[in-house]
């Protein structure tokens, strides 16, 4: 069974304050500032603390999905820096899960589509993604789905910041069922400067743990 903890100690301090007083041209910087140190640290992982790390990801993930028991996963494909969820993809297929993931559409969206496997052909991202004929996921299962959401950094809050196109925080403003952030422990930060278009997590999940979070209403 897993513990879930709650955040409230002090991780690295990325950016200012969030309740600064900075105008979108200062939090544009700040988040590319952020996402530059992040991105190289989790670049820089050595294969065997990632794959470490990902074991510890994927047994927690694990256990909160046997304990809950969602009808349907949300999840991503790795771009290999990111932690791999291949086993508790595996898991939800084998246990009759409806499993989710994003695909890149022609109109520059990402859709939500359902998956029988992970067999997926490789995008223009050179990332695998699921093919063009797989049916897009149906609303309401989406609604009552358990959410992994990948990110380059996360607070105690359970703030997230993404690569900087939204993909995330348009598909979590659509609404969602429980999220649950995917994180290494070196994408922590103290507070992360943020806007309001900035959809937070409900709960993290990194090597070390999960995390519920403080000051946040998202379930």
């Amino acid at each position: 069974m897993y513990d879930e903890q709650t955040v409230d100690h002090a991780g690295q301090t990325c950016g200012a304050s969030s309740s600064a007083a900075a105008d979108a041209a200062t939090l544009h910087e700040l988040k590319k500032a952020v996402r530059r140190e992040k991105i190289a640290l989790r670049r820089a992982m050595p294969p065997e603390t990632r794959s470490a790390a990902d074991a510890a990801i994927n047994g927690f993930l694990l256990d909160i999905v046997r304990t809950e028991k969602p009808s349907g996963l949300v999840a991503y494909v790795s771009d290999g820096t990111e932690p791999d969820l291949a086993p508790v993809m595996r898991y939800a297929l084998q246990a009759g899960i409806s499993l989710c993931l994003p695909r890149f559409e022609q109109s520059g969206a990402y859709s939500i589509v359902t998956v029988r496997s992970l067999d997926f052909p490789v995008s223009h991202w050179d990332i695998p993604e699921p093919s063009a004929d797989a049916p897009a996921a149906p609303p309401e299962l989406l609604a009552e789905a358990l959410w992994l959401v990948p990110g380059v950094a996360f607070d105690p809050a359970c703030r997230r910041l993404g690569r900087g196109k939204g993909v995330y925080d348009r598909l979590l403003a659509r609404g969602t069922g429980k999220t649950i952030g995917i994180f290494y422990e070196l994408q922590r930060c103290a507070e992360l400067p943020c806007e309001p278009t900035d959809q937070p997590v409900g709960r993290v999940v990194t090597e070390s743990g999960v995390f519920g979070c403080t000051n946040n209403v998202r379930s």
